[in-house]
């Protein structure tokens, strides 16, 4: 895939994954940090990840080229008490990124991130190896918000696991928390094999 398209697939994710963070946390369902977490499975059986609270999920699937190709992904999300919501996306491309082009994606999605409002500024991002594979750790953050994450691709899919809330409410260690939960399962960790 080209570096234009992943561009703006990162945007694209961000929008959708924010309209469904907003949409869908208007349920409050409550969870502390003392509580136990709720183990959630991916839909597709791919990876597990622990939520505060019962995950809600948003599929979508939207057409990115004249050819027909397709973006699905779906997004789980659980509010942490009244500080935030814990969102994992799992997207799925039409076609494998070529390996060594990770990081262009992911950095496509983090200016997604940061260029959705003039606000966002980027308090850090690190290169890092996530689960065998390239990964980015960011923080953003604006006047009032924050958005930490971690994201790294595999094959075709993209994996992000985040937090957003108010930037006073930012809390590492439930990140860590969420975050370090999440596991792919062995056989669906596989990179497909190139033709």
């Amino acid at each position: 895939m080209n570096r234009t398209l992943i561009r703006k697939l990162g945007i694209w994710f961000l929008v959708f994954s924010l309209l469904a963070i907003h949409f869908l946390t208007q349920n409050h369902v409550h969870a502390n940090e003392s509580s136990p977490w709720n183990l959630m499975i991916s839909r597709t059986g791919d990876c597990r990840i622990h939520f505060p609270a019962r995950p809600q999920m948003v599929q979508q699937s939207f057409q990115i080229s004249d050819d027909g190709l397709r973006l699905h992904y779906d997004v789980y999300l659980a509010p942490f008490e009244d500080k935030g919501v814990c969102l994992l996306l799992i997207a799925q491309y039409p076609l494998p990124i070529t390996k060594g082009n990770e990081i262009t994606g992911l950095e496509g999605l983090l200016n997604g991130i940061i260029g959705h409002s003039a606000d966002n500024k980027l308090t850090f991002a690190k290169v890092i190896e996530l689960q065998g594979t390239p990964g980015i750790d960011f923080l953003v953050h604006s006047k009032s918000n924050y958005f930490r994450g971690l994201a790294f691709m595999i094959g075709n899919k993209l994996y992000l696991i985040a937090m957003e809330g108010k930037k006073e409410n930012l809390n590492e260690k439930i990140f860590n928390r969420f975050s370090k939960s999440f596991e792919l399962s062995q056989e669906k960790s596989q990179e497909p094999a190139s033709p």
